[in-house]
């Protein structure tokens, strides 16, 4: 097996990479002729990187790809590209509808994930797109809110806690990843990457809640009156350089953004998610299935916040 080898954005960052590690190589992928530099003797590319510019990074990356001739590329999508609020019909990727929502992450996703396709379809990059669906384990964002939460002493949640969370374990999403570098199933497909059984993000949260002592108060948020709000003030989108000039300005003329009585948008969306993706192609065409249940992977991140000393004093 070949290794791999990080890329990383900045020298700063690449500088307190472990030094037991492969060194990393470092561009920006907004940096095209610095990226081409990166990629010379790379077979395979695994994409993770989202940013403000991700479309154009996406580009930059796939015509860097295909100069360097890379015969395999897998790129990490999201079920977000389906919506933040999608129907039914999205549970399974053959009816699932790729589109454009007004949703700042969504659409960038969404696009980013058109451009990879369209690289296979032309024939240039040998492509497979992975849709990892809330991804936690080992210090991953999601679990880590919890946990802040707790130890602030306040824990919220809404709706009571229904909506679906479709939790899949870190250590899952990375085989997955493994199998698409090599599967020729896999070619010009796309796929869920999730557990087998969805949990409720109430269980999510109060599980993950409960590691921190003491105990935390809960409060139930009414997840329709913060939308509302939402709706009412939309977060500024700022894209480029003439909106930073703009809002720079706004600043300066004493405008400031109105302060939220509700968590973000974003959040409220995520915890009230109607669906429950399948994992059925990912199973059958990576020869993959998930390894570890929700039990485990609780158990598994406990401990590693325990051994980071995320869980506070009692723990």
């Amino acid at each position: 097996m070949q290794p791999y080898v990080a890329l990383l954005r900045s020298a700063s960052t690449a500088a307190a990479w472990p030094a037991h590690r492969i060194a990393p190589k470092v561009a920006d992928l907004l940096d095209a002729p610095r990226l081409d530099q990166a990629l010379q003797g790379c077979d395979a590319v695994v994409h993770l990187a989202h940013g403000d510019h991700g479309p154009q990074a996406t580009r930059n990356l796939v015509k860097a790809a295909t100069a360097a001739g890379v015969k395999r590329f897998v790129y990490i999508s999201t079920m977000s590209v389906h919506g933040p609020v999608p129907g039914t019909e999205a549970a399974r990727e053959e009816t699932a509808i790729i589109g454009r929502y007004n949703h700042e992450y969504s659409d960038s996703k969404a696009e980013q994930e058109e451009i990879v396709q369209a690289s296979h379809d032309r024939g240039d990059l040998a492509v497979v797109i992975l849709r990892p669906t809330v991804v936690y384990g080992l210090g991953g964002h999601f679990e880590l809110q919890v946990i802040d939460q707790a130890l602030s002493g306040v824990v919220t949640m809404f709706d009571g806690g229904t909506g679906i969370c479709n939790a899949v374990f870190v250590d899952d999403v990375c085989d997955a990843i493994a199998a698409a570098l090599w599967r020729p199933e896999a070619l010009g497909q796309a796929m869920f990457i999730n557990a087998d059984q969805p949990i409720t993000w109430g269980e999510f949260i109060r599980t993950f809640a409960a590691m921190v002592q003491p105990q935390p108060r809960f409060d139930d948020l009414d997840a329709a009156a913060a939308l509302a709000w939402w709706r009412a003030h939309p977060p500024l989108v700022v894209t480029g350089l003439t909106d930073r000039i703009r809002l720079k300005l706004k600043r300066l003329a004493g405008w400031r953004p109105p302060v939220s009585p509700w968590p973000p948008e974003g959040r409220v969306l995520r915890e009230t998610f109607p669906v429950a993706f399948t994992n059925d192609k990912a199973k059958r065409l990576l020869g993959w299935a998930p390894q570890v249940d929700f039990a485990r992977g609780v158990a598994l991140t406990h401990d590693w916040l325990r051994n980071q000393g995320r869980l506070g004093v009692h723990a």
